[in-house]
């Protein structure tokens, strides 16, 4: 964590005695939420300032708690009720189908929430004026997230895909989503109001995917707003999730992902993507080529293999294992693994403790079918 967000937050402590007003004492509140360690967990710091981001504080004045941003696409979500069952049957008719809303950010943002409910949540996208939009926000509201930063656009529809999994849970997916209400976000107006607002954000969450269906004017204001949210003391969290097929070339990718990695704190990167993009022959020379980077606190993940983690303090990188599951769906596992890691971070946790609590949500995820699995199946944390 960086000196100008301890300075940052002592300030802040310091001018509002609403703030100041229920601050513990250090011996009542060492906990290992509120506490130091040298394993990766929160750095030595004033215990005010500590205290800034403990749970307890939090529970009886939330109004203090910083805000998490997700910015990215969420679509409507076409998957078959029966996976393996071919197209038509024999008497010819089709398939049923369940429909869902799912998109990379949109999934890591549910999954923060159900892990993080002290903390305000808000999905940043844009949508459209249609039935099929109000019914989109409505779905987000009632994941306990806000949706009062998204931009609409009355003449754009949500995206739509169209997802397939095969015997070993593997996926596939056919896309519309050229026309997606999602690529208008961020214009002038939209971009200048959440600017207005980036120093209430603890946590800006993007994507690869999040910068590839956006021009390039919006690429640059999502970037500032990430470079705002740093400078007010906040977190940068990135995961490259590299989708070929959204950029027109990989050139373009590299330079938008260097980009992004420069404003990040967190990195959270996926080893294939990083492979097929940078070029990297395993997950320490992916590690190593983040820090390189300037990035804080890097998880390269590695499927069933579980992940590599680094962050300040810690002397060497260290292997995170993940129980073997049965996979059913892979859909949202890289997602829910950020989501974890991330809400345990921000409680305090230590990054092994995070890698863990990511792992273990999601191997359950992948047990279920399609990204979001019902509230009631998810794993303690």
């Amino acid at each position: 964590m960086r000196r100008d967000w301890v300075s940052t937050s002592t300030n802040r402590l310091r001018s509002n005695s609403r703030m100041n007003a229920p601050i513990c004492q250090p011996a009542a509140c060492a906990t290992a939420r509120c506490g130091t360690g040298k394993d990766g967990s929160l750095p030595a710091m004033p215990h005010a300032v500590r205290h800034f981001y403990c749970p307890e504080r939090r529970m009886r004045n939330p109004m203090t708690t910083p805000q998490a941003w997700f910015i990215g696409e969420c679509m409507i979500e076409l998957r078959p009720t029966h996976p393996l069952q071919p197209l038509h049957d024999a008497q010819h008719l089709p398939r049923a189908m369940a429909q869902s809303f799912s998109g990379d950010v949109y999934n890591t943002a549910v999954y923060f929430r159900r892990r993080s409910t002290q903390v305000g949540s808000q999905f940043i996208s844009a949508a459209g004026s249609d039935s099929i939009s109000t019914s989109l926000r409505d779905e987000v509201t009632r994941q306990g997230i806000g949706t009062g930063l998204m931009a609409v656009h009355p003449d754009a529809l949500p995206g739509l895909y169209w997802i397939e999994t095969n015997a070993a849970g593997e996926r596939s997916f056919l896309y519309w989503r050229q026309q997606s209400a999602a690529r208008h976000m961020l214009d002038e107006a939209h971009a200048e109001a959440l600017m207005q607002q980036a120093a209430q954000c603890g946590l800006l969450y993007f994507s690869g995917i999040t910068l590839a269906i956006l021009d390039h004017a919006r690429r640059s204001r999502l970037l500032d707003l990430a470079h705002a949210v740093r400078a007010h003391g906040g977190w940068v969290a990135f995961d490259s999730n590299y989708r070929p097929r959204l950029w027109q070339s990989r050139d373009e990718a590299l330079h938008w992902t260097r980009l992004a990695l420069a404003q990040a704190s967190h990195a959270l990167v996926t080893l294939d993507d990083e492979s097929a993009l940078h070029g990297d022959v395993d997950a320490q020379a992916c590690l190593q080529r983040t820090r390189a980077a300037g990035v804080g606190e890097v998880v390269v993940k590695l499927g069933e293999q579980g992940c590599l983690v680094h962050a300040a303090g810690m002397e060497a990188a260290q292997a995170v294992a993940t129980q073997k599951v049965a996979a059913i769906d892979t859909t949202a596992a890289g997602d829910s693994f950020n989501a974890a890691y991330l809400a345990a971070r921000r409680q305090g946790a230590s990054t092994i403790a995070a890698a863990e609590a990511g792992c273990a949500l999601a191997a359950s995820v992948v047990m279920h079918p399609g990204a979001i699995m019902p509230p009631e199946a998810m794993p303690p944390f």
